[in-house]
């Protein structure tokens, strides 16, 4: 388990906010029809505490998402526990591995300072889009159609099938995802931007990288942003996402 953990990945990302994000969609080139579209949806419970939004699921370490490219690859149903505590998982689901396909992955988070660890098991297939009133009275047409695997995960942190009860769908949002080229980058460098109706536009960079070159490769990102002109806050793109299509959902 240590050296599972010893040699797992580094994300590094940073992210950039509304008129931040545009501008640096301008400044590292990336034009939308240059990039890879993406439909992207989550499932939640929200409901409204006052002038705030809850989402019990989010507020719980979890994250249930369909990406459903524009074209071209398969779709995915994402499980991701974040923050979650890798040697409190399932023996099972305490390293890296892959199938035909799906994927499980453990990965430790770097935005900023903060640094939290991260399992996915993800899932390809062809899932239908999911409708917010459940397909006109059918009550699973909205669910996410997740795998006995992942249903697995979730219990191991707790998440049982009766805490899914009731989650409605999120979205969609529209994505764009690019691999720009960077000289003074070591690794390859990951971008996708982010749209949430007219109000709310979020632009991820990310390097995936080991663990002895995750603090290198995140000054070499922070360096490279501030020699656009660029420094964004670190704030959590999914959780801002959620907060805003909750409102939007359950302002209907």
């Amino acid at each position: 388990m240590a050296d599972a953990l010893k040699n797992a990945d580094v994300e590094v990302k940073t992210i950039a906010s509304d008129e931040a994000a545009e501008s640096a969609c301008r400044l590292l080139g990336l034009e939308a029809d240059e990039g890879k579209g993406l439909t992207v949806y989550f499932w939640d419970k929200p409901w409204a505490d006052g002038d705030d939004i809850r989402l019990p699921l989010s507020e719980a370490g979890v994250t249930i998402r369909l990406r459903k490219p524009a074209k071209g690859d398969a779709d995915d149903l994402t499980v991701k526990l974040r923050p979650c505590i890798p040697e409190a998982l399932p023996a099972d689901w305490r390293a890296s591995r892959d199938g035909e396909d799906w994927e499980f992955k453990i990965e430790e988070d770097w935005s900023g300072r903060n640094r939290v660890w991260a399992a996915s098991l993800k899932v390809e297939d062809d899932f239908d889009r999911p409708t917010a009133d459940g397909g006109g009275g059918d009550g699973d047409s909205h669910r996410p159609r997740l795998t006995r695997d992942q249903r697995d995960l979730l219990a191991s942190v707790g998440v049982t099938d009766d805490d899914l009860e009731g989650i409605v769908p999120l979205g969609p949002v529209q994505a764009t995802k690019w691999k720009p080229s960077r000289r003074d980058l070591i690794h390859p460098l990951a971008a996708e931007f982010w749209s949430v109706g007219p109000d709310l536009r979020l632009l991820e960079l990310s390097l995936r990288v080991r663990p002895a070159e995750a603090s290198t490769a995140q000054d070499l990102l922070e360096r490279a942003l501030l020699d656009l002109g660029l420094q964004s806050p670190q704030a959590s793109k999914t959780r801002s996402v959620l907060t805003a299509l909750a409102r939007a959902h359950l302002n209907r």
